[in-house]
């Protein structure tokens, strides 16, 4: 009877393990399913975190990809897509990425280091190769830039330069920067001067740069030299507050108050709200229509309206060049189609506009989001391997108003 109560309990014991192990295996399995809907669930948070404060440009397209097989995500951290030139660059970068099958997370609307740092390392968190993005002040190429280093992430910046040579040497060492594109502002400033010069205006009032800002600083200096070499007389000078219309209205109504002989304003900058500000205060002032010229450094909303009543008399832009250069570098990094060792330094010169028929056609085929000025040929070509600092300033040197009329078929 014992020996029986023996067996009973033994085969019961075995059922028991092999009940145990089967549980381990269906664990197991359910352990593996579980691992693939966090993959997925990953691709759905990266994709959600960059349409919380942007938009996420997924492609279908499988050309960019990096050395593991996986398609390139880059990080866009831009100051907006409402003006001219943001919201050009916007529509050229998502169609590069659809051309190239690479998906975009952008991140818009800082205009703050601290806010450009938070964007960097939530797109790095998201699982971004690549970061791009224009420096709002000197510190942001370092902490951008360390915060990239730190996570093996490359990166690539433009429309600025890194005037500070510690600086610069600190952000050349770093081995994950790509490329850096910064426009010529300082000799178009100084021939901003002349055109004001050649119409007879020997008195000016200036809208100056953020001086933490290196290339804010270049065009502040290209205006202030351009106003010595050609005789013309700074009145006053405020620092204008990029994106906020009501700062800016308040010093051009001083500039007039205090300055009624003022002839011309100049302004470092006529984006995010500046140069319709300008305009804006100008019209309401009661001086007479077209009285008081405006040289602004950038394209505005209603320029083309500005130059037709006399009140702007030089503008510069298409700046979208380098800042689809500089992404196209990255691009090529990140998908492992280049490997060079330093950092590429590259240079653009803006397209200089002095009248209402030349702001025509420059609103019409450059700062037009509808208008891709690069075939998909040339794009594919930036992004893919072979390509060197050479062949990139190469680019940029061949933009002109010949290459855009040639681009849209005009002869």
């Amino acid at each position: 009877m014992k020996s029986t109560k023996k067996v009973t309990r033994f085969i019961a014991l075995i059922m028991v393990m092999i009940l145990c192990l089967f549980s381990i295996a269906g664990c197991s399995n359910t352990s593996s399913n579980n691992t693939g809907a966090g993959d997925d669930g990953s691709a759905q948070t990266a994709e959600s975190s960059g349409n919380e404060s942007g938009e996420s440009a997924d492609t279908s397209n499988d050309t960019a990809d990096t050395a593991g097989g996986e398609k390139v995500k880059i990080g866009m951290i831009w100051y907006g897509n409402t003006d001219a030139m943001g919201g050009t660059f916007y529509s050229w970068a998502n169609h590069a990425a659809e051309v190239l099958g690479v998906e975009l997370v952008w991140k818009l609307g800082s205009f703050t280091t601290a806010d450009e740092l938070t964007d960097c390392e939530n797109l790095i968190s998201a699982g971004c190769q690549g970061i791009y993005f224009v420096p709002m002040d000197t510190a942001a190429n370092l902490q951008l830039g360390n915060a990239c280093k730190d996570a093996g992430v490359y990166w690539a910046t433009s429309n600025r330069q890194i005037a500070d040579a510690d600086v610069l040497a600190a952000c050349e060492a770093n081995p994950y920067f790509v490329a850096r594109v910064y426009d010529n502002s300082y000799d178009v400033c100084k021939e901003m001067v002349k055109v004001l010069a050649d119409q007879g205006i020997t008195k000016v009032c200036m809208l100056s740069g953020d001086p933490t800002d290196a290339m804010m600083v270049d065009r502040t200096k290209g205006f202030e030299d351009g106003c010595k070499e050609y005789n013309v007389e700074i009145l006053a000078t405020s620092q204008l507050v990029s994106g906020d219309a009501s700062a800016n209205v308040d010093s051009v109504n001083n500039f007039l108050t205090l300055y009624p002989n003022v002839e011309a304003i100049l302004a470092v900058s006529g984006t995010a709200g500046v140069g319709e500000a300008i305009i804006t205060a100008l019209e309401a002032s009661g001086r007479e229509t077209g009285s008081v010229k405006v040289a602004a450094f950038d394209t505005f909303e209603g320029n083309q309206k500005a130059f037709e009543d006399g009140w702007l008399a030089a503008s510069c832009g298409g700046y979208t060049s380098e800042c689809l250069v500089s992404l196209l570098a990255l691009i090529s990094r990140a998908s492992g189609n280049s490997e060079a060792d330093a950092v590429m330094p590259l240079t653009l010169s803006p397209l200089l506009i002095t009248s209402a028929e030349e702001m025509e056609t420059f609103s019409q085929y450059v700062d037009n989001p509808d208008v891709q000025l690069y075939s998909d040929d040339i794009i594919k070509q930036l992004a893919g391997p072979g390509m060197g600092i050479e062949d990139y300033q190469k680019v940029l040197d061949d933009w002109s108003i010949e290459f855009v009329k040639q681009a849209v078929g005009i002869q």
